[in-house]
């Protein structure tokens, strides 16, 4: 599949090349010492704490891993990022997805535990912006973002180029997501949201929120968008609109882009934040870090481009072509 841009700047798609490097596989020694660490049963079996908002994604990756490894058992828990984090620090699990590296005061309560952890970025995720089917106001500035989640603006026509009345309603999935932190880390600069900013539980239950509500603004990962009639991940799910967030002041149709993978990777989409995948096991030949190559070699990168809306961690051509 390539990205085809015309002079409106409006995505046309006729033909994607992915150029994958073949990474390395770097295995690390697992310190050892009296006691050890704990061991957590079965070699075949692969504990995994996951950010919700990736869920989708994990369930194709895991789907993949078990038809070459049968002998795999994959247990996982999906649950907002703060939870995921503190089960593998807690060495509850042993791999973990999230849209941020461990710090070093966090490592160190591994190393208490005589683990070591490995990281690997796999991926790029873009915060998506959604409204109601029916609502007809489908562009905005990233700089009004900033104004809306920080309180500054609250109603629609505050926006100069909007056409619509009414309150902003801001919804999230979950006070301790990697979706709010990201926004008030990223977006706010470390402050606090403010306005009419709620939350419901999961990605999902924004989604269904803003069907139901117009004039909400969903802001969700764009995973959850995908469109699973469309094999071409070319398009989103048809019951909500994807807003197109301009770096300009001034939104239009030209200087506007909506959260596609060609737009992520040329950086015309603002809002996108990295995912990695860590493990604690010291086990070099286990079924943990077999799963953990797999999600950052080859294969896995290959799902994440055929199967997301996310954008793989490696080296992605695009090229105009012409099919006859």
């Amino acid at each position: 599949m390539a990205f085809i841009f015309n002079s409106n700047s409006v995505m046309k798609i006729k033909n994607l090349f992915c150029a994958v490097s073949a990474v390395a596989l770097i295995v690390m020694m697992g310190s050892c010492g009296s006691g050890g660490p704990k061991n957590q049963g079965n070699s075949d079996s692969v504990k995994i704490a996951v950010d919700e908002t990736f869920r989708l994604i994990m369930d194709e990756e895991m789907k993949q891993f078990n038809l070459n490894h049968p002998e795999a058992t994959l247990d996982v828990t999906y649950c907002n990022e703060s939870r995921a984090l503190q089960m593998f620090l807690d060495d509850s699990v042993r791999l973990c997805l999230a849209t941020r590296r461990l710090t070093d005061k966090e490592k160190e309560v591994l190393l208490a535990k005589q683990l070591n952890v490995m990281t690997a970025r796999v991926a790029t995720d873009a915060i998506a912006l959604i409204v109601n089917r029916s609502w007809p106001d489908s562009l905005i500035s990233a700089q009004d973002v900033m104004r809306i989640v920080s309180g500054k603006i609250t109603k629609w026509n505050q926006l100069s180029y909007a056409q619509s009345k009414g309150d902003i309603d801001i919804v999230f999935d979950n006070p301790q997501s990697s979706t709010v932190r990201y926004v008030e880390d990223s977006i706010l600069g470390g402050k606090a949201m403010s306005g009419n900013v709620h939350a419901q539980k999961t990605n999902e239950a924004v989604i269904e929120y803003v069907t139901k509500t117009p004039g909400a603004i969903g802001v969700v990962g764009v995973d959850w968008l995908r469109n699973e009639k469309d094999t071409t991940n070319l398009s989103f799910r048809p019951d909500v609109r994807v807003m197109s967030v301009s770096r300009s002041s001034v939104p239009d149709r030209g200087n506007s882009y909506k959260p596609f993978q060609a737009y992520i990777a040329t950086g015309d989409y603002p809002f996108v934040r990295a995912v990695f995948v860590m493990t604690s096991d010291p086990a070099m030949q286990s079924m943990t870090r077999y799963f953990y190559h797999f999600l950052r070699d080859q294969k896995g990168q290959l799902i994440i481009t055929k199967s997301s809306q996310l954008l793989p961690y490696m080296q992605v051509q695009f090229k105009e072509v012409t099919i006859n």
